[in-house]
């Protein structure tokens, strides 16, 4: 922890002895102010990383190289640490993400995707709640809509259209290249719902009488604005499997340009008992004739112990795989905690599955570029962006949070590394 703080005040230094005369003690304070939080975080985000020295790429995280001769991981862009388990997040523009909390509407979770035509648009696909509900009330007044920004993909944005009514929520969208299309995945069945912000019993499918969140469901879209409909895609089961409940789903497509050709489908999902009655825990499964299914489990058993939600998963430029995850740990869980962003990685898909109990990829602390820090009561549902260059470098990281003592909510948008501050 303190090798990282000591590398960060030291290349801050360098900065400053290289500064011109002309360099006003006000323009160096101001680069201080703004290189602060970054100190900050990595003081709080390390201090369960390992000192011990790595042997091997697993060490770190996956997300590095090993230097066996010295010990020690060189990690990929956008993440740090001494085991490569960090978020290397920057301070977010402050009216960034998507925000309507000010009109008295909130969202949760979001998905960034670049216009395939007009590299200038992006669009953001999120859970938003009719009637001006909070995130309390996101069963049954979640909806899915899409909203957009020509001012980077960091945004802000402002809404577009609704993609899905009541009940739609956790929405993700990937690209399929052998399909050329895009695959929404999400939650949901069509429920009316209250003008007034009423809790409702509903069910979308075996698994949950209660909220409708049990199965998953997909639309696909080529140009990410008309979306049809293929239904729902994977379901739970009105059982004792400890996975009856399935949602909060996250795909990545097996093509590779280098390799196979294949229109399989990874996904990942978070399973719970019936009604959601017990642990909640992380699974993958897999449609290995396309998008429209079957999907059957990889394994029956969760592919780690502890509890967790919102997985996002994904592939990256060596072919190893990844998930970013909403932790249910103490000091994290449903609020008032900052142990909230766990990763875990496997050289394959298929196991065996690393949970990085080592160091937290993030916490509830968003930094801002005008220097202010906000501290989240939750901060849930992880999504990356990445770059489009064959690195998959993280440049974004989305997030639903929710402030202290408001029943309102919205999306934060936060750069990782010097990649992401250049691209948002």
């Amino acid at each position: 922890m303190f090798t990282i703080i000591a590398d960060a005040l030291s290349r801050f230094l360098d900065a400053s002895e290289a500064v011109s005369q002309q360099y006003t003690m006000k323009n160096i304070l101001k680069t201080a102010r703004l290189a602060l939080p970054k100190v900050l975080a990595l003081t709080s985000l390390a201090t369960a990383t390992t000192t011990g020295r790595c042997t091997t790429d697993e060490d770190c995280s996956l997300n590095g190289i090993c230097n066996t001769r010295c010990g020690t991981c060189a990690c990929d862009a956008g993440w740090t640490a001494g085991d490569c388990g960090v978020l290397d997040l920057r301070p977010a523009k402050r009216h960034s993400g998507y925000n309507r909390t000010a009109e008295g509407t909130s969202s949760w979770g979001s998905r960034i995707m670049q216009d395939p035509n007009d590299h200038g648009l992006h669009h953001l696909f999120a859970a938003e709640f009719a009637h001006g509900c909070g995130l309390d009330y996101w069963a049954p007044y979640s909806r899915i809509v899409r909203a957009e920004s020509h001012h980077g993909p960091a945004g802000p944005y402002t809404f577009a259209d609704e993609v899905a009514g009541t009940f739609a929520h956790n929405p993700t969208v990937v690209y399929s290249p052998a399909d050329d299309e895009y695959l929404m995945y999400y939650i949901g069945c069509e429920t009316e719902v209250a003008p007034q912000c009423t809790s409702k019993q509903f069910t979308c499918g075996p698994g949950n009488q209660n909220n409708g969140e049990s199965g998953i469901s997909l639309k696909a879209s080529k140009d990410l604005k008309s979306w049809m409909d293929v239904g729902q895609v994977f379901q739970g089961k009105d059982n004792k499997d400890w996975d009856a409940d399935v949602t909060n789903p996250s795909a990545f497509p097996l093509y590779s340009d280098a390799g196979d050709k294949t229109d399989a489908i990874l996904l990942a999902y978070r399973g719970c008992p019936y009604d959601c009655g017990g642990s909640e825990q992380v699974n993958i499964a897999l449609a290995k004739d396309g998008y429209k299914g079957p999907y059957s489990k990889m394994q029956q058993d969760p592919i780690f112990s502890q509890g967790n939600e919102d997985p996002f998963i994904w592939r990256d430029k060596r072919g190893h795989w990844h998930i970013l995850m909403h932790s249910l740990e103490a000091e994290g869980g449903f609020g008032d905690g900052p142990k909230v962003g766990r990763h875990a990685y496997a050289r394959n898909y298929t196991g065996p599955w690393t949970f990085s109990e080592r160091s937290l990829a993030f916490d509830t602390t968003v930094h801002y570029d005008d220097g202010s820090t906000i501290k989240f009561f939750r901060r849930e549902r992880p999504q990356l962006m990445f770059s489009t260059d064959g690195k998959m470098t993280p440049l974004l990281l989305t997030t639903g949070v929710q402030p202290r003592d408001s029943p309102m909510s919205y999306t934060a948008i936060v750069p990782i590394g010097d990649a992401g501050v250049m691209a948002q």
